[in-house]
């Protein structure tokens, strides 16, 4: 057949949103997993997400380091002998910790399962925590955190959550200096034993996983290794500050960092998706309003964006951008312009039409395959929200209208609720 170069393929509307298929079963130990068996290579990911977060910690670095430090040597072998093994059977493994969860992901190939999972629970079950090797990781960590220390960008982030919640909120509550010295083996051993258990967690497969996946993980992990409870990870209510504006000085800075934004709240609220896209069109993809005028009209910036972050109990929106010093005041007079102009003037029906198409395609590229969709599902578990979850967000992207947008511009984006942080010069 000959393709026609000079007539353009017929565009269509994308009506319906289908999540792939998730399956769920429990281990004989309670752990929970979810399936999503799909894609045409024998190739799997799993993520296993433990009530191991900082929050959990309730001590800054404690979760990132104790996640960090599993594959770094076991009671039955070293860090380098994991690593060649990993490396040996084309696998790997990742790690991270957030504030309600610690995750560890292991991708490998169907074939090696049973080799990689058997590693795996030696990480999981039986690291050593050799002290030097927690030197070298708090060292690398504490150089790290010299490096981001010195930015203008940090800086207003930092000094921006912090205004936000409030220093002892843990959303708020930043690594300082002084937590390094405070990282122990001791308490690197008690929080592993404490955290990663059994109880609340959860596992996530991705990809073709092979018939006996549910018989591995019995084998590997569906024993009672630890009888704990999950460490309660209840968050008290925060006070709203008081303070709308902050500078933080950076003597020999060349930039401001401009931190402009909102308290708003997590994923569950009904309001949650309407303002996903009104963040959209007022800085969240490369032709939004802040970009257009900030960057294209006045070549104030390099970059602006705005989008809005989400924990377990709370989230906010915010704007941020870099500009010379010069520039500063201006490009903070017209980020509360366009904000203004949310709150006074209707978005018009092909703006919203663009952005609406602009997000379908993103919610499409944002789900392209098993481990895509493993990775935003993962997400919800943070938040104990259901996968129906993204066709509720599907169909507000379907059906939100310009007043709806003017709503809840005028109800959430008010000037006296904004928080200014600059840092630099």
């Amino acid at each position: 057949m000959k393709l026609n170069r000079i007539q353009a393929p017929v565009a269509k509307t994308i009506d319906t949103f289908e999540l792939l298929p998730i399956s769920t079963f429990e281990l004989d130990n309670g752990i929970k997993v979810h399936l999503m068996q799909a894609g045409s290579q024998e190739v799997a990911k799993l993520d296993f997400l433990f009530p191991a977060g900082s929050v959990q910690a309730q001590q800054p670095l404690l979760a990132s380091i104790t996640n960090k430090a599993l594959s770094e040597g076991t009671t039955n072998q070293t860090g380098a002998s994991i690593a060649e093994k990993i490396d040996f059977f084309g696998a790997f493994i990742g790690q991270q910790a957030s504030f309600h969860h610690s995750i560890v992901t292991l991708v490998s190939l169907t074939h090696f399962l049973p080799q990689t999972l058997e590693v795996l629970e030696d990480i999981i079950k039986h690291p050593r925590f050799d002290q030097k090797e927690l030197d070298t990781l708090i060292n690398k960590r504490r150089q790290e955190y010299l490096i981001e220390s010195d930015k203008v960008k940090t800086l207003a982030t930092r000094a921006f959550t912090q205004n936000l919640y409030g220093k002892d909120y843990p959303y708020g509550n930043y690594v300082t200096p002084e937590d390094f010295e405070k990282i122990t083996r001791d308490k690197v051993i008690d929080f592993h034993k404490r955290a990663y258990i059994p109880e609340g967690t959860h596992i996530i497969i991705s990809g073709q996983p092979g018939e006996d996946i549910q018989q591995l993980l019995n084998k590997h992990f569906g024993q009672n290794w630890s009888d704990n409870e999950p460490i309660a990870d209840h968050i008290p209510e925060f006070s709203k500050t008081e303070n709308r504006q902050l500078f933080v000085e950076k003597e020999g800075a060349l930039q401001s960092a401009i931190k402009i934004g909102v308290p708003l709240f997590s994923k569950e609220h009904p309001d949650f998706h309407g303002m996903q896209i009104l963040n959209t069109i007022l800085g969240g993809y490369f032709g939004s309003r802040l970009m257009t005028n900030i960057r294209e009209e006045k070549g104030l910036t390099y970059g602006i964006s705005s989008f809005i972050m989400t924990y377990k109990h709370a989230g906010f929106l915010v704007i941020g951008s870099d500009v010379k010093a010069e520039n500063r005041d201006l490009a903070i007079k017209e980020i509360f312009n366009e904000i203004r102009k949310l709150r006074e003037e209707k978005v018009s029906d092909e703006e919203l039409e663009l952005v609406r198409n602009f997000l379908i395609g993103d919610m499409i590229r944002n789900f392209d395959g098993p481990f895509a969709t493993s990775d935003n599902y993962r997400g919800l578990l943070d938040s104990d929200l259901p996968p129906a979850y993204f066709n509720e967000f599907f169909t507000v992207l379907k059906s939100i209208t310009a007043n709806d947008l003017h709503l809840l511009a005028n109800k959430y984006l008010q000037e006296d609720d904004l928080i200014t942080v600059i840092a630099g010069v």
